[in-house]
């Protein structure tokens, strides 16, 4: 809680500050979401997503942005007759995305960037039942993050970003299976990675 009262007076400060070369407003939305190295496939997880952003134009086609959102993550079970007996994750982060922005056209905005995260609250279920003993969750996260906005007013626009953890959301080796992860522990050895989409309306005030 410490953490996010933290990342939440950092953003209001900007917010209030009295300069007119700063932009801000607000962003609500869904994310969608799967865990890769969990040996399930899919975008099965959705949940909800809002917050904070804030930026600066730095020159003629290019600005700097920051958001500040809360994030719900994680992966499901694809909907099937038979019974599934697989691990599913739900868990909420606050997410600080920093961006550079290309400035395409007046409607148009690309944005590429990092963002750190902020593990809030996570549980697991099993067959539908929560589960107290798995590998330790990482406390911070990283992410690569792509995206981009279209306004269709002045003051409404909507957006679209993908994001990829570049750290295993486990702080130990995870438990998954030898096939379906075999790229993961080529490259990271074992581990699981969110890998999420936010679409999202926002407002700029």
């Amino acid at each position: 809680m410490k953490k996010l009262l933290i990342l939440t007076a950092l953003i209001s400060a900007f917010i209030t500050a009295q300069s007119q070369e700063f932009k801000a407003g607000i962003l609500a939305g869904a994310s969608i979401s799967q865990v890769d190295g969990d040996g399930m496939g899919g975008f099965h997880f959705i949940g909800p997503q809002g917050g904070l952003f804030i930026n600066r134009q730095i020159g003629r086609q290019s600005a700097l942005q920051g958001e500040l959102l809360y994030v719900f993550k994680g992966s499901g079970i694809e909907s099937k007759p038979e019974t599934d007996f697989r691990v599913e994750i739900t868990a909420s982060y606050v997410d600080l995305a920093l961006y550079y922005k290309y400035l395409y056209s007046d409607r148009i905005n690309i944005k590429i960037g990092l963002t750190p995260s902020v593990l809030i609250s996570h549980k697991e279920t099993f067959a539908g039942l929560e589960q107290t003993e798995y590998p330790e969750y990482r406390k911070w996260g990283l992410n690569f993050s792509v995206g981009g906005e279209y306004y269709f007013s002045d003051h409404w626009f909507l957006a679209a970003d993908w994001n990829y953890s570049l750290l295993s959301l486990r702080s130990g080796k995870a438990m998954v299976s030898s096939y379906d992860a075999l790229f993961f522990r080529l490259i990271w050895e074992d581990g699981e990675f969110y890998n999420y989409l936010k679409f999202s309306l926002g407002y700029k005030f």
